[in-house]
């Protein structure tokens, strides 16, 4: 998804450069298709480039350009407008600086990642927004700050963190949707590209692709396999689907930690919830201390203890 994006953006910027270009130079010919302009301007070239000795040659130039400024201005042109000038003082609009992208084109590919990972709906989050000053019990705060902490650490260091598959399991309103979020949104600023999904939609898109044509199916998977972050919300409230629920859950699990691929799951499941509804197989993969941490988030509800 990223390089899709950051082609997409370089195809968007060089568009930009050419439009820019273009527009001068059709100002440039509107301005010229007046007579008194053109002759003005015509004037102006001659006395500049004409080869004489005359000692009044400077102020010969200098008048003809006082006349060919004054035409532009009385029709309402301006000589700057006519010559494409870079937006960007650091790289000149070329994208690139020593060989790396420059923040210019950095700050369109984030504009332009976010839209494709859809982050603004799906992680309405940051770590900004949560205000853990507004939870009343104060064990939950400080563990909840201490997570926070963490999490934080753990985007600082993304895509190079320890754990590959972290799940957040808790009670309902314990703040893990929310905190999952921060994460997202953290990584996808970034420059990382995050899948976000309901277990829901990751369910109906195993099903889709289950039934669809083999030659279709890697492409309707490729973002859920390759994506650098993929977030799968609520977890356990998909409806249970023979050969597909578990069966594909398993594979994205087992291929995304194979290529050590960052996958962050919420659940209000606790471990043995998970154990029974999806099974040893699952379990194992979700509570490997190698590639996974399951992190219980319990506490009162703060959507409505705050």
């Amino acid at each position: 998804m990223r390089k899709r994006v950051f082609q997409k953006t370089q195809k968007e910027h060089a568009l930009k450069i050419e439009r820019a270009k273009a527009a001068a130079q059709r100002r440039a010919e509107a301005a010229l298709s007046i007579d008194e302009i053109s002759r003005a301007q015509s004037a102006y070239a001659n006395a500049a480039f004409s080869n004489t000795d005359d000692t009044n040659h400077d102020k010969i130039v200098e008048s003809a350009r006082l006349t060919y400024q004054n035409a532009l201005k009385k029709y309402g042109f301006d000589e700057k407008e006519f010559e494409y000038r870079p937006i960007c003082p650091i790289c000149g609009d070329t994208g690139s600086v020593n060989g790396k992208p420059c923040k210019c084109i950095f700050d369109e590919y984030i504009a332009n990642l976010k839209k494709a990972c859809d982050i603004d709906a799906r992680a309405k989050f940051s770590f900004a927004d949560c205000d853990l000053e507004k939870v009343k019990d104060e064990t939950q705060r400080k563990s909840l700050a201490t997570l926070y902490s963490a999490m934080q650490k753990y985007v600082e260091k993304f895509p190079k963190s320890e754990c590959s598959t972290i799940v957040f399991s808790g009670g309902v309103g314990t703040g893990k949707t929310c905190l999952a979020s921060a994460i997202a949104r953290a990584v996808v600023e970034k420059g990382y590209a995050a899948k976000i999904m309901s277990a829901y939609e990751f369910n109906s898109l195993m099903l889709k692709i289950h039934t669809s044509p083999i030659a279709e199916r890697n492409a309707l998977i490729h973002d859920v396999i390759t994506a650098d972050l993929l977030l799968i919300d609520d977890l356990g409230t998909e409806p249970m689907l023979k050969n597909v629920t578990v069966e594909y859950l398993l594979l994205v699990i087992e291929e995304r930690q194979t290529k050590c691929r960052a996958t962050v799951i919420t659940t209000n499941l606790d471990t043995d919830g998970i154990l029974f509804r999806y099974g040893e197989r699952i379990y194992s993969r979700l509570s490997h201390k190698q590639h996974s941490k399951i992190i219980e988030m319990n506490g009162k509800d703060l959507r409505i203890n705050r």
